[in-house]
């Protein structure tokens, strides 16, 4: 049988209400899950409160992102995987060349 995959809701911690509240604070809720509700009860704000909060124009018309869970573990297999104790990468080792070198015109370059 297959299971349906319901959305979950953001966790609410109840806190007191701060002095200052920010858009981005409410915009960061927002993107969790947390709703306007899920936001008033966070923030212990009276309902009115929430209402005004959400008249701003960085904030009118925002809404809470849905929070969906895969019921499987999707796994990506086309990465490679590398060794969180690799202290160095290996590398090609070059010869180089110390010596002087002539030209048609007999003159001398010095390469290093």
């Amino acid at each position: 049988m297959i299971e349906a995959n319901e959305p979950t809701e953001g966790t609410v911690v109840k806190q007191e209400t701060p002095a200052q509240i920010t858009t981005t604070q409410i915009i960061q809720d927002l993107e969790n899950g947390i709703d306007r509700t899920g936001i008033q009860t966070k923030y212990g704000l009276e309902s009115w409160e929430v209402k005004q909060m959400f008249q701003h124009p960085t904030l009118k018309g925002k809404k809470a992102k849905k929070v969906r869970k895969l019921s499987f573990e999707f796994v990506d297999d086309t990465v490679e995987t590398v060794s969180p104790n690799q202290t160095s990468i290996p590398v090609e080792t070059t010869e180089t060349f110390h010596g002087t070198v002539e030209n048609d015109t007999n003159t001398q370059f010095t390469q290093f």
